[in-house]
């Protein structure tokens, strides 16, 4: 994909001229042309060092150069489908035993990692960068980036990391266990179940495939997939004549790797069909390219599951190829997460609901208010649906682009434990409240760029547009009649009900005072925390309780400290400061008998939803953008 961006993005380079009235923002993404080959790529401009040049990063590349502005040219949103493929990373479990990284210990990490090629496992965030662990497994026994900069004197030990790995020591030969009965689990979901997932490959919404997004589990079957694909390549071709039904080796021709499959049929033509059972795809391979399989690399469940989304059917008989289109837009790539509510032996019904935007959007609905679905009666499955003809759309991704994601813009991120000073300007309940921060370091780049939008939505020409449940957009506030960034909380034939993304408060308004918006107007992340108070139990909230809580606390400058994070939505405490000292909103609504106290063992837990069957900050958003 990368690689046909490139083309597409160079033809639209040099078809557009240099003009010296472009001057993009500094957090804008542009096109720029690189000095060592003179090629165009997508980059970010970081800021400008003089009048006429800037400094840019290259978005999929990570590294950074100084340009003249004639070698900058305007983004297209086409060209931005694709999400940035540089991702900003520190690595765990490390740090400068002198309080700054030396010069040797640049060198050293430089020589250790540059142009190679390694496994990834993220095991934290921080700000703007991923924490990750680093592995190359292409040597054996396995190298662990950060315990060898440890032995090499360059780095001390911040934390101890564990990463599992099969090595071919490991492995028996597959005529020293012929005999054994291979048993082969696979990977389960239970009912009312919720879990983070990724959609793999996908038929049409009646038949897709997904793995469970646990870290460790991915990256055994990142690690057995690379010890298996050098298992096969040096295991000769045998008289092995695979049965229907049975585990096997398979060579993927896309990638050139060795996967797991299980044989679906021999056919007459010497070519096996096979269904690679981490991902899901069905492919018809050479028998030359099939090897016995050891029963070493069966003992990880297989990863890919059977699913349909709950609650919809198609609305003929088949899914028409829009449906299928549409539904591999809302989950390429992205981190969803999944609700069980039914089960079969062959697979799971599930929800699909996706929270990267910071207000959840059912899937499910989605294709049901865009007519591309019909709703039917919530039933057990018991027969999987029929598989389509159709050739499946694979999306077989890498361990690290689970980090990633197709939406085009970010919320301000607080740290657990910050403690922030804001106005909050918009209360639906104590599960969901927004709120702005009092000092914000991108406020003069929030007042350039809307200076920006301003002229941006008045060149607009007047042209029907309607956004969807969970788009961003530019939107005309009617108090004073600016354009603002926005996102959609509702949407009907006429009207939307929008949430200004920098300011917190919302307001409905007619289709013509919205616009859409693009992408860079996107770059800075919207200045509005979503808020849930924690302390308290849930309940179904008392009108009384409303009114009380939005006494408290709407157009207010309070205090919050950040306790936890769910998906976008903070957990916090909220204080409130008067001549007479702080009061914790949480106890004083404890004390005025509207709620009950939270004991301190449940505050992790409290937002996790355990089958739908907890109220949750989720529900309230949820209800937001229905």
């Amino acid at each position: 994909q990368l690689a046909e961006l490139q083309v597409s993005l160079n033809e639209h380079c040099d078809k557009c001229p240099s003009s010296p009235a472009f001057r993009p923002a500094a957090g804008n993404v542009c096109c720029a042309q690189f000095t060592e080959d003179n090629l165009w790529y997508r980059a970010a401009v970081i800021a400008y060092v003089s009048e006429d040049t800037v400094l840019v990063g290259y978005i999929d590349y990570g590294n950074f150069e100084v340009l003249p502005l004639t070698r900058l040219r305007p983004m297209v949103p086409r060209l931005m489908d694709l999400p940035a493929q540089a991702i900003r990373c520190t690595l765990a479990g490390v740090k400068s035993p002198l309080g700054a990284w030396t010069s040797k210990a640049v060198s050293f990490m430089n020589q250790l990692v540059t142009d190679k090629v390694f496994t990834v496992k993220v095991v934290d965030k921080e700000s703007y960068r991923s924490v990750v662990e680093l592995v190359d497994a292409s040597v054996t026994p396995v190298i662990n980036v950060s315990s060898h900069f440890i032995e090499k004197g360059c780095a001390a030990e911040e934390s101890r990391m564990a990463l599992p790995a099969i090595g071919m020591s490991d492995v028996k030969e597959a005529d020293e266990d012929a005999t054994n009965k291979r048993i082969c689990k696979w990977s389960k979901l239970t009912l009312k179940q919720t879990v983070d997932v990724v959609v793999c490959t996908l038929y049409n919404p009646g038949e897709f495939y997904c793995q469970i997004s646990n870290n460790s589990d991915l990256l055994a079957l990142n690690l057995l997939n690379k010890s298996l694909s050098e298992y096969c390549q040096k295991t000769p071709p045998s008289v092995f004549k695979p049965e229907n039904g049975e585990p096997c080796c398979a060579f993927f021709s896309d990638d050139g790797n060795w996967y797991r499959a299980l044989v679906r049929n021999v056919t007459s033509n010497g070519t096996v069909k096979v269904c690679f059972v981490d991902y899901g795809n069905v492919e018809e391979v050479p028998l030359d390219k099939i090897r016995q399989i050891s029963s070493s690399f069966l003992k990880l469940p297989f990863q890919g599951i059977k699913c349909w989304l709950s609650g919809i059917k198609p609305g003929n008989s088949k899914w028409i190829p829009e449906a299928t289109a549409r539904f591999h837009m809302y989950t390429a790539g992205i981190k969803l997460q999944a609700r069980v509510t039914s089960l079969s032996r062959d697979g799971a019904g599930v929800e699909l609901i996706d929270n990267s935007t910071g207000h959840p959007k059912v899937i499910n609905e989605i294709l049901t208010s865009e007519k591309l679905a019909v709703k039917e009666v919530l039933q057990d499955k018991n027969n999987f649906p029929n598989k389509s003809d159709k050739k499946a759309v694979h999306c077989i991704f890498l361990l690290f682009l689970l980090e990633t994601s197709l939406r085009h813009w970010k919320w301000i991120e607080l740290a657990i434990d910050e403690t922030v000073s804001v106005c909050v300007t918009e209360v639906v309940s104590p599960d969901l409240f927004y709120a702005v921060p009092v000092q914000t370091k991108d406020q003069e780049k929030l007042h350039r760029q809307l200076i920006e939008l301003e002229g941006y939505c008045k060149s607009c020409k007047n042209q029907p547009f309607k956004p969807k449940l969970g788009e961003a957009c530019c939107a005309r506030f009617s108090g004073d009649g600016r354009w603002y960034r926005a996102l959609v909380l509702k949407a009907s034939q006429s009207v939307v009900k929008v949430l200004y993304a920098d300011y917190g408060n919302t307001e409905t308004l007619p289709l013509s005072k919205v616009l859409p918006i693009t992408d860079s107007y996107l770059k800075l992340p919207f200045q509005t925390i979503t808020c849930s108070l924690t302390g308290i139990e849930k309940a179904e909230w008392s009108p009384l309780l409303l009114d009380r809580l939005k006494e408290m606390l709407l157009n207010k400058y309070v205090t919050i400290t950040v306790k936890g994070i769910n998906g976008n939505v903070n957990l916090v405490t909220v204080e409130k400061h008067s001549e007479n000292g702080s009061l914790n909103v949480a106890d004083k609504l404890v004390m005025d008998g509207l709620v009950k106290s939270c004991s301190a063992q449940n505050l992790d837990t409290e937002h996790q939803g355990h089958g739908g069957e907890t109220k949750c900050c989720c529900t309230e958003l949820k209800m937001q953008v229905r």
